[in-house]
């Protein structure tokens, strides 16, 4: 089988281990969980938009200094970043991957702490010590303040234009998914 796309060549969809991390090995494989925790795209680019989190993700970055604000960005209308692309890698069955993935949706985690420490082989008391739900909030009075217009609402519905079809996806997707 081949590991062109998985972490065991320290490349995972989207991004490198650097060279010193340890390889599991094959007879260790079922010790591991392996996790694969996903959001809304248009939140997770309005919270951690930049050249180096493009670059991280194996995306069409360009050099840093023509990297696009994030109004540009989203009225360019292009995936740049490959969201979509390492999505679907994460949620699709692969026959060449040797171990399943626990995809868990951001989204509903809150609602189903218990379910998800039991599925990640947790005792079950470790719930009751996960951390509270917080949001940070970038809206239009955030853009306004920042002076720019990366956190407005135009700027999201642009997103949200983008990425459609896989916020489908997440949003009807269940809180966790073995894959």
């Amino acid at each position: 089988a081949t590991h062109n796309g998985d972490y065991r060549d320290r490349h995972i969809p989207g991004g490198l281990f650097s060279k010193d991390t340890a390889l599991i090995p094959k007879d260790q494989y079922d010790d591991f969980r392996y996790v694969y925790i996903f959001k809304d795209p248009v939140e997770g680019l309005v919270s951690r938009y930049g050249h180096g989190h493009c670059v991280h993700v194996g995306g069409d970055c360009g050099s840093e200094q023509n990297f696009p604000t994030l109004d540009q960005y989203a009225s360019g209308g292009k995936d740049s970043f490959h969201i979509s692309n390492f999505f679907d890698k994460w949620t699709t069955s692969d026959p060449s991957r040797e171990y399943p993935v626990l995809a868990i949706n951001y989204h509903k985690i809150w609602d189903n702490v218990p379910s998800i420490v039991e599925a990640l082989g947790l005792p079950a008391s470790y719930a009751q010590s996960f951390p509270k739900r917080t949001e940070t909030v970038r809206n239009n009075k955030t853009g306004s303040k920042e002076g720019h217009n990366n956190h407005s609402e135009d700027v999201r519905e642009k997103l949200r234009g983008i990425y459609k079809s896989v916020r489908d996806k997440i949003f009807t997707m269940p809180a966790m998914t073995v894959i």
